[in-house]
């Protein structure tokens, strides 16, 4: 069941990726970060949601742009007059190849989807928190059990392990939708996601 999910989560991922910049404009990608931006400035206020900005600036930086075409190989000039003209010829068709907009459109989603990485990555203390007290509870409830000879429940293990699971590909698809999102929605994903984690632990029956 593992595999499926994470199969059908990249296959989703890469759909979006190679669709959606076909069907959309640059400038609707634009038009959803800023948004979100203005929603996590009135959430979370103005400081964490510059933090968030840089860091996905930072994040863009390290990664060259898909519509910049890259950079000749060679020199014209120092070539002879059939090579230079074929090198000219190349580098214009780069440009047009990786000027048009759907280059641009995914450069687009990519920042969108960076910028939404950069509000998760913003939340880790918040999560690392959350993980520790929903584990925690998870081993006790499990020792309790075990104490007082009541048996694990196998199908709440893997239904809740199914369930973590597919929360989890769910965040990672909903990073590349084109549509705004609000910034509670990863918060309340991620917690439910590592809240169905202490269920599995709960139920985890160790085979002796």
């Amino acid at each position: 069941m593992v595999r499926y999910v994470w199969i059908g989560t990249m296959l989703a991922i890469l759909c979006i990726v190679l669709y959606i910049p076909s069907a959309s404009p640059p400038e609707r990608f634009t038009e959803v970060l800023r948004a979100e931006h203005d929603i996590t400035r009135s959430i979370w206020g103005p400081v964490v949601a510059d933090r968030i900005l840089r860091r996905m600036l930072d994040i863009q930086q390290g990664s060259p742009p898909l519509s910049e075409p890259p950079a000749p190989m060679v020199h014209v000039g120092q070539q002879p007059a059939v090579d230079a003209a074929m090198a000219a010829q190349m580098t214009q068709m780069s440009m047009r190849l990786f000027g048009n907009p759907y280059f641009r459109s995914i450069d687009s989603l990519f920042a969108l989807a960076a910028y939404r990485l950069s509000a998760i990555i913003e939340l880790l203390p918040l999560l690392a928190i959350f993980l520790l007290v929903v584990a925690v509870d998870g081993f006790v409830l499990r020792q309790v059990r075990a104490k007082e000879f009541v048996a694990h429940s196998a199908e709440m293990f893997g239904g809740s392990l199914i369930v973590a699971i597919m929360l989890g590909g769910m965040v990672a698809v909903s990073a590349f939708l084109p549509m705004r999102l609000h910034p509670m929605f990863f918060t309340l994903s991620l917690l439910a996601m590592l809240f169905a984690l202490s269920r599995a632990i709960a139920n985890y029956h160790m085979i002796r």
